[in-house]
């Protein structure tokens, strides 16, 4: 290696340097450096020369033909490790292989920088180099299962951008696909190609048809740039100037008359659409518009090696002042109409010839949006479930503002903002607004730059105003998903309400919340099959934390559900603002990401249809602090459902509730025989803002109950301490709520002693409510054996029965109803044998 020492060489380069000679030393003489010097490029690369033996490669017929010894050229840059080295040959003998660039250029990584690391230095790049070596050899440069190489094209940045949105055509097995594509142009530097037309079809004869056709807004302005598509792969790089391509292109019969003949057409067309009057323009008139002229290059060059046919790879050429002068030159010649290729004027014809032999090209840069080469960065996420769905997201704030960007990104397909707040300063801190914002409506504000995101896929559309309000005037119907986002009591009461009283199935529902401090976060998901919204699932959710033993969920209950409201609130402004929360952006955009990605999961997951859940996050904290409890589901199944027909009140019964009154009334079975009515209390709660009442549990009949086959007579033994300590135990969610027994074999109608027992309304509380749920379980003998036996449910009948008189300090004292006549009576509680008549006056219950 020729000494290096006269060279300026940068930290870097002396380290690469370093490693080769190291490498050298250790190849064996399968390697060797023979020289170093200072590159012509610039920025203050060096060259060092290398040679590589290739003598016991294995080859194949497909590989490439390598000499025993193969030179090759690096280029080492200054900031060697932190940019990785390049190589190149002094000879064109690869420069139809792939991976080869511009005649020369090895392609070793796909992505530097991904593949290149910093730390395996020049040792890895060595590697690098005799793996591609090895490849070439053998002729698996593009391996069976790896994604092929496309051409390169030196972009000019001057030339523009296309952006590509739909599939591109591919050429018929006889000849070339010939052309032109749609093009949209976005602004001075940007257009996308949102269409295509055979040169055989009809062409939309104005601009309206033109943007119908590609479903383009009224205003848009479109043109149309003539495209080519290959039958074969014409090369790894395209060249330099305009003569060259042309005789690239002529391998495939596509030849100079030709190009410049489609070129023309479509110059002709575009000064139709844009002059509909249809006047040629005159010869010395240079203030006509014209379209701008792209032409589309498309070769079959994409795809995955062995695998079926290949895809077409587009570049795009700017013809800068050729476009306005063969444009004129071909309106005037065929203005009247479109021509054939072959009418075209022989002055356009010379023009273009002439202007091949001294026009470079310039290559448009292309950014690829086609779905047919295009994988989305999100497709195999939970957010892909958003893609084509129709979102609801109700509040623009801290939750909901995130929220909405994230639906609109992962590309929903109609997407409606509500809100009823103004922007003001305060909220710049977490909420993505700006200072111009200030004064304007969030929900406007939001869909304004929501709807930027990708017009062409997402609609967004705000509501402003009072939200109940607003929703009212919805279909929710349409919707696949509403996200609550509001953190507010009404809106949720009113969500839960429409589920209650709409017949049709709603969307899913999704309930976010953030704690006080944004270190917690809760998403309360009700599926579209789910019997309870938003409200139900968050009361399910309070009723976990506070009854669970091991004190898992004590800071939710702090959080979100303490029994005690809270005496400390957080005012931005203090006086005059609503509470809130503390919390930065980063905060409620982590705890909001993670929201969404659980419940989108949920979604995605199968057995979702019925089950409600909530998912609770935790921030994590510093590094000396104790580290929360990950991500947790907490999941309930459906309830069984009952109306009560005078109120309309919807009674939703646990599954915990209706298997314990399954299990009290197989039990009675087996003990005091089939017929045997028995029952007990049951704890919920009724929420009349709602119309819902909630039965979370039920108990068996007391020890001094009364059960007969004709009568049941609720005790008081243990009643009011079980009543009290539940209540403490659910943080007073969850209390006296009513009584239920059975009809066996018979209908769940209330008897008439039944009835005159709800007039009364007699409860076995000293402190009874003015109120208390009647339910009764029964059913003709299949019903009935059929819930004994598997748990299917039971006829049901629910009245919310309200106290016709004042309630008296102690429930009046009553035997049992004379009337029955004599009838076995048995106790409640765990006794295995019949009372017989009963010898004293009770207090009556029904």
């Amino acid at each position: 290696m020729k000494d290096s020492t006269t060279l300026e060489l940068t930290e870097g380069q002396q380290l690469a340097l370093d490693q080769l000679r190291r490498i050298v030393q250790a190849s064996q003489g399968s390697m060797a450096a023979t020289h170093v010097t200072a590159s012509t490029i610039p920025s203050g690369y060096i060259e060092a020369r290398i040679s590589i033996s290739c003598a016991n490669l294995q080859r194949t017929q497909d590989g490439l033909r390598l000499r025993s010894v193969e030179a090759v050229t690096m280029l080492i840059p200054p900031r060697f490790p932190l940019a990785a080295p390049s190589v190149q040959t002094r000879h064109t003998r690869f420069a139809e292989a792939p991976h080869v660039n511009w005649g020369r250029h090895l392609c070793l990584y796909r992505s530097t920088a991904t593949e290149w690391n910093p730390a395996d230095g020049m040792y890895g790049f060595i590697n690098r180099l005799l793996d591609w070596f090895e490849a070439a050899a053998a002729g698996e440069l593009d391996r069976p299962g790896e994604p092929l190489h496309p051409p390169n094209a030196l972009t000019d940045h001057t030339a523009g951008l296309l952006v590509i949105r739909r599939d591109a055509p591919v050429a018929r097995p006889d000849g070339p696909w010939l052309g032109a594509a749609v093009l949209h142009q976005i602004d001075d530097r940007r257009c996308d190609v949102v269409g295509w037309l055979a040169v055989e079809d009809p062409w939309p004869g104005s601009l309206e048809q033109l943007r119908e056709t590609t479903e383009l807004p009224a205003d848009a302005r479109a043109f149309l740039a003539p495209a080519v598509v290959t039958t074969k792969h014409l090369t790894f790089e395209y060249p330099f100037t305009a003569r060259e391509l042309v005789e690239a292109l002529a391998c495939d019969h596509i030849t100079p008359r030709l190009l410049l003949g489609l070129t023309g057409i479509v110059a002709a067309h575009n000064y139709a659409l844009i002059h509909p009057d249809g006047d040629a323009p005159d010869e010395d008139d240079e203030d006509t518009p014209v379209a701008p002229v792209h032409l589309l290059l498309g070769t079959p060059s994409r795809g995955i090696a062995g695998d079926g046919p290949r895809q077409t790879h587009l570049v795009a050429w700017h013809l800068p002042d050729f476009a306005d002068q063969v444009g004129r030159l071909a309106a005037r010649t065929a203005f009247s109409g479109r021509p054939h290729l072959a009418e075209l004027g022989d002055k356009v014809i010379q023009f273009g010839t002439d202007w091949l032999d001294r026009l470079p090209t310039r290559w448009m840069r292309i950014y690829e949006a086609r779905p047919e080469v295009t994988v989305r960065r999100d497709h195999a996420t939970p957010a892909a479930w958003l893609r084509g769905k129709r979102i609801l997201v109700v509040g623009a704030g801290a939750l909901g503002a995130p929220v909405a960007d994230m639906c609109a990104r992962a590309g929903a397909t109609h997407l409606t903002v509500a809100d009823h707040a103004l922007v003001h300063p305060g909220i710049l801190a977490r909420q993505p607004y700006t200072d111009a914002d200030i004064g304007l409506p969030k929900a406007s504000v939001l869909a304004d730059r929501l709807s930027r995101i990708d017009p062409r896929t997402t609609h967004v559309e705000a509501l402003v105003g009072n939200i109940t309000t607003r929703l009212s005037g919805l279909d929710l119907h349409t919707f696949d998903l509403i996200w609550d986002c509001t953190a507010n009591r009404i809106v949720r009461a009113y969500l839960e309400r429409g589920r209650r009283t709409d017949t049709a199935p709603w969307p899913h529902l999704a309930t976010l919340m953030i704690g006080h401090h944004a270190t917690r976060g809760l998403a309360a998901l009700s599926p579209h099959g789910a019997t309870g919204g938003g409200a139900d699932v968050l009361r399910r959710t309070a009723l976990a934390a506070h009854t669970d033993a091991t004190h898992a969920f004590d800071d939710l209950i702090e959080d979100f559900f303490p029994t005690q409201p809270p005496t400390e609130l957080f005012q931005p402004e203090p006086g005059c603002s609503d509470a809130t929360f503390t919390g930065s952006a980063a905060d409620v955009t982590a705890l909001a990401g993670q929201l969404v990605t659980g419940i989108l999961h949920a979604l995605a997951a199968p057995a979702v249809q019925h089950t409600m859940a909530t998912l609770i996050v935790r921030m994590p904290a510093g590094p000396t602090s104790a580290q929360p409890a990950g991500p947790r589901w907490l999941t309930w199944p459906n309830d069984t459902l009952a109306t009560d027909q005078a109120t309309g009140y919807e009674v939703r019964i646990t599954p915990a509730a209706l298997a314990e009154m399954r299990a009290e009334a197989r039990r009675g079975t087996r003990v005091r025989g089939p017929r045997v009515e028995t029952g007990g209390t049951l704890l919920g709660v009724v929420d009349d803002a709602t119309g819902v009442i909630f039965i979370d549990e039920a108990t068996g009949p007391p020890p001094d109950s009364l059960l007969t086959e004709t009568y049941f007579q609720h005790g008081l033994d243990g009643t009011s301490a079980h009543l009290a300590a539940r209540r403490k135990a659910t943080g007073n969610i969850s209390r006296f709520l009513g009584m239920w027994h059975t009809h066996p074999y018979a209908a769940a109608q209330p008897s008439a002693t039944d009835r005159a027992a709800m007039i009364s309304l007699t409860l076995p509380l000293n402190d009874a409510p003015a109120r208390a749920l009647i339910l009764i379980a029964g059913g003709p003998e299949p019903v009935w054996d059929k819930w004994l036996a598997t748990g299917d449910g039971p006829d049901l009948y629910a009245h919310l029965a309200t106290r016709a008189a004042p309630a008296a300090a102690e429930p009046p004292l009553s035997a049992p109803p004379i009337h029955l006549g004599p009838v076995t009576w048995w106790p409640g509680g765990y006794a295995t044998r019949p009372l017989g008549p009963v010898p004293f006056p009770r207090k009556a219950c029904p």
